[in-house]
Order: structure tokens, then sequence, then C-alpha cells
């Protein structure tokens, strides 16, 4: 069973070198499962039982619409975005006989996992055609851009001193000789243009190995596991769900969480509110109604979780120290970092129990800061219950992040109850 799980696991992973392209690879799975795509422009309609999905940019939001009246709102919540390499405007320029791009930091990156990888590029591009502006999704055959690492006999205190990167001076990464081929026609070559009529991109670095099993098989090292793992099992619970009978289960898969969510298509904006709100429009909901609905839902917020790192066990406050291979992760901060409350929590806990499933708990320690995800943001715009729940993994935010296969497998089994059941 592992293995069929970890072959679909990898699919997806594969599949998302971007955000772009994993609400892409969200979109196709979905609507393989029946979903059938809306169109943003167009009045949402309201088949009792019907599946559907609106698609923006990097950011997905699927829903299976109740046989009957509405009466409760269930909500899961990911993001599509993972810490990176995002490339500039104008990227390329000659440095001593090498070909560069100029890059800036996306999200809170190891900045050394970056080095001496081979890197893919991937993205979307906009470019010129006689009847307008296209927008495609790119990821160049043949292009493996890398940051190369300064030589120790060129740096002889590095080990001692610790290494310390300049983002601005040490990162922009290696793509070919001055005399190859250009950046710019190769991205080109990829989106089906020339290179003159390139308008703008937004092109995203990371790790171009493929994700595998290792350790004694039972682990998982992969690009983007923050969080895409999560993502990966939302959708498996959401494309498997069958319609409930009063209850509206939607998931949302939103955008740009890594640099606050900002976007027009993150959590800290109106897209999901206004997309519930034209949901419960299409059901015939009045606003008073709608809003009523909404506050009383309840929402899973998924996204990856500290396990104590053998190596540092000190980093972890006694009795909040999650195990790789012992289930999911339960996260609370008293900032509200994470939408954790003890009613949702309690709700959580009931259902893992009666699934058989082991929760584990995880909190900060009180002298270092605390990072956060989209389940405060969505709280906080639609004033529902929220849980923050997660699979453990080890160096997130690295190029290439570590966690356990059977984590990922109690976590879909997870998710696919909470949307099913809670």
């Amino acid at each position: 069973m592992l293995e069929s799980f970890a072959d679909d696991f990898f699919g997806f992973l594969s599949a998302a070198p971007s955000p772009w392209h994993a609400s892409e690879a969200l979109e196709n799975r979905l609507r393989i499962a029946g979903f059938r795509t809306l169109e943003p422009g167009k009045p949402f309609p309201c088949d009792r039982g019907g599946k559907f999905l609106l698609r923006r940019g990097g950011a997905l939001v699927g829903w299976v619409v109740p046989t009957q009246a509405p009466a409760r709102l269930l909500l899961g919540l990911a993001h599509t975005d993972s810490p990176c390499l995002r490339l500039r405007p104008d990227a390329e320029s000659i440095s001593h006989g090498c070909r560069k791009l100029s890059v800036e930091a996306y999200g809170g990156l190891l900045n050394h996992s970056w080095l001496d990888r081979e890197l893919e590029v991937a993205g979307r591009v906009c470019f010129e055609e006689s009847d307008g502006v296209r927008e495609v999704l790119v990821r160049p055959r043949g292009l493996r851009p890398i940051v190369p690492s300064l030589a120790i006999h060129l740096d002889r205190a590095v080990n001692e001193r610790g290494l310390v990167l300049d983002r601005e001076r040490h990162l922009p990464a290696v793509c070919g000789l001055q005399d190859g081929r250009s950046f710019l026609s190769r991205l080109a070559e990829s989106a089906g243009t020339e290179a003159e009529h390139v308008l703008s991109w937004d092109l995203c670095l990371g790790d171009g190995a493929p994700p595998a099993l290792v350790g004694s098989g039972d682990l998982v090292a992969s690009p983007r596991l923050d969080n895409l793992a999560s993502c990966h099992a939302l959708v498996a619970g959401l494309e498997a769900l069958e319609p409930r009978s009063d209850t509206l289960v939607a998931v949302a898969f939103l955008d740009a969480e890594e640099v606050g969510s900002t976007s027009s298509v993150g959590a800290d904006s109106v897209f999901l509110p206004q997309v519930l709100e034209r949901i419960g429009l299409s059901m015939g909901l009045d606003r008073a109604a709608f809003l009523a609905w909404v506050s009383g839902g309840f929402a899973l917020s998924a996204d990856m979780a500290h396990a104590i790192h053998p190596n540092h066990p000190e980093r972890h406050p006694p009795g909040h120290s999650p195990l790789l291979g012992q289930g999911p992760v339960l996260k609370w901060n008293a900032g509200l970092r994470y939408g954790t409350t003890a009613v949702g929590a309690s709700r959580l806990r009931r259902l893992a129990r009666e699934e058989g499933i082991p929760l584990q708990g995880f909190a900060m320690r009180a002298d270092l800061g605390c990072g956060s995800t989209v389940g405060p943001l969505v709280s906080r715009q639609l004033a529902l219950e929220t849980v923050d729940c997660g699979a453990p993994m080890l160096a997130m935010h690295s190029a290439r992040e570590t966690m356990a296969l059977s984590d990922q497998f109690l976590c879909t089994r997870l998710y696919q109850s909470f949307l099913r059941r809670a």
C-alpha cells in the first residue's frame, strides 16, 4: 500500500515545481475526480451534490455542494508556494566568462542549502501574440543553473567561522558560459515563442533532483515538502469526497504564504471570502444567512511542523518535541501564529482517536520566533473556528527537506476523515 501511495505522492511533488504548476496539478486531479472548472467572470451554479473548482494563478478553491440546503461549512486550508530563489526581470548578465542569473530570496529560505545543486527553472511566462498577450507555464529542459560554493582554499577559515552568505552577492546562479545560448532564448523556446516577444515572467529556482526514498526507504527527501505535502494530503481527501447531506466542504489552496499572504490570491486577501460569498449566493443565502453560515464553520489549516532534530534536540521545549514517524502534529502558539484553540483541538483529537490516528503536539520555544500559517489569517477574515495540524519534518525551508513517508500517509487519512466526517 505504501509503495503505490509513495508513487502518487512523488508524482504530485514532481508536477509542482512552482505555485502555478501546483495549482495546475491540483486542477488536473480534481477534474479527473469529476470536478468542474468554473470561469471567474460567470455566475456560480448551484447543482445539488455538484463538485466545482475555481483556479486563479497559483491558487485554487475546490468545493462539494451538499445534497440538501447548506447548514454547515467545513474548510480545508493549505498553500502552494515554497521558499525559493525568484528570478528578477532582465536577470541575465555576463561575469568573468559565465552567464549569471540575478535572483531575490522568496520566503525564509536557508541560504546555504541552495549551493552546489542542480537547480530547475519553473514558473509562468507572458509573451506577445498577434491577438494579445498569452500566459504559459514553463520548465525549460536542459537548463540547470547552479550556485557554486567558494572553494575552501580561497576561504580557509570558513569551517571555523561559519558560512555567511550575502544574498545579493553570493546567490546569483551560474547558467552557462558566456559564449553559450542566452537564458532568454532558452526560456522563449520553452514557452513556444521568440525571445523578442517575451514580455515578463514569474520564475522560481528550486532543487532539480526528483523526490526520493532515503534512510531505509522510510524517509522522503524532496524539494517543497513545505507545503506541497499538505496540498497532496488535502487534495487526496477532496477528490475522494462524496457530497454530504447539509455540509458544504471546500478546500482552499492559497498562494504567497511564505511572504505574508498579501497577494491577490493569498490568505490575507479577499479571494477566499469572495469565493465563499459567491458560493453562498448561488445557494440562495442572503447576506445575514451567509455570515451566520461562515462564522459557524470549522477550518483545518494544514501546514508542516518541526520534528525534533536528532542532532539539535535542545531546540524544542520539553513535552513538545514531535518525532518523525509518529503521526500528525497539532500546532499551538500563545501569540496566535497558529490558529489552534482548545475548541478546535478537541474536535480534531476526538476525530483522530475514532480513526485510530495518533496526534503529537508542538509549541515553539519561548526564546525563539515562531513561524505561521494561513490558518490565523483565514480565521480572522471569516471569524470561524480553526485548528492547525501538519506532518512533522526536518530541514524546513531548505532546498531539500525530509519527512517520514508514514506521516504523510497518516496525515492523508486524517484529512480525508476531517472532510468526510468533521
